[in-house]
């Protein structure tokens, strides 16, 4: 979907987007963990390929990712989820109606905890919602966050969206990676650059190593280029 038909079917349910902050509806301490330092890209690097080894992942790349324009053009834009729903409620009662349009065999299932609401998806054809990269599932918990959050006087709630666990299968290969950049880091006594992430990438690395003395992490970089890079401490 185009950045502009994105706009304006968000605008049609009632939401704007202009100057909307990617990480705004995350919780401070994640905010906090994403740091802003100013340093020049350092080598060696850790290949992008150790973070995209999902089966379904892979799949997505051979096939056609999901098209968004088309499927909310489906649904009709403009009163798709009522306002005087529970924030969980709109976020079931959207995906439920999109993933209905795309593949009846998607099947939602929505939780709420402390961190916010978190929905698992099912069956159907996982890649197909996941996409390259995970790029298409982050679109889809990006239209969900904003549809549930589109009431104004509501605090914000932090929805994640998550198909078939690939979050969780992303997560732990994401652990993994950042141990062994800090085994390297260690090692060489020099800094170890990470592929570009997402934010949310970034800060599970961040998590990982906040409890190492022996190494500190930090994010660099611009936009699609943002990377955590993983130094050791001087302490040790």
């Amino acid at each position: 979907m185009a950045e502009r038909d994105l706009d304006r079917y968000l605008e049609g349910i009632g939401i704007d987007v202009d100057g909307e902050d990617a990480d705004a509806h995350l919780p401070d301490d994640a905010a906090a963990a994403d740091l802003e330092p100013a340093v020049a890209p350092p080598r060696p690097s850790v290949d992008r390929d150790d973070l995209d080894a999902d089966p379904d992942d892979r799949r997505a790349q051979g096939e056609d990712e999901i098209d968004f324009e088309a499927a909310l053009a489906g649904l009709g834009v403009g009163g798709v989820v009522p306002h005087d729903l529970h924030p969980h409620e709109r976020a079931e009662t959207f995906l439920v109606q999109l993933l209905l349009y795309l593949d009846p065999t998607y099947v939602v299932e929505v939780d709420v905890d402390d961190d916010g609401i978190h929905v698992d998806v099912h069956g159907g054809e996982p890649g197909r919602l996941i996409g390259r990269g995970g790029r298409t599932l982050a679109a889809l918990e990006f239209l969900t966050n904003a549809v549930v959050n589109k009431v104004e006087d509501e605090e914000p709630v932090r929805v994640s969206v998550d198909v078939g666990g690939y979050k969780k299968r992303r997560d732990e290969r994401l652990r993994q990676v950042a141990q062994r950049a800090a085994a390297r880091a260690r090692k060489s006594g020099m800094p170890v650059e990470l592929e570009p992430m997402s934010a949310a990438e970034r800060r599970i690395v961040h998590v990982e190593l906040a409890d190492d003395p022996t190494v500190e992490s930090e994010s660099a970089g611009e936009g699609r280029d943002r990377r955590v890079v993983i130094y050791p401490s001087e302490a040790v």
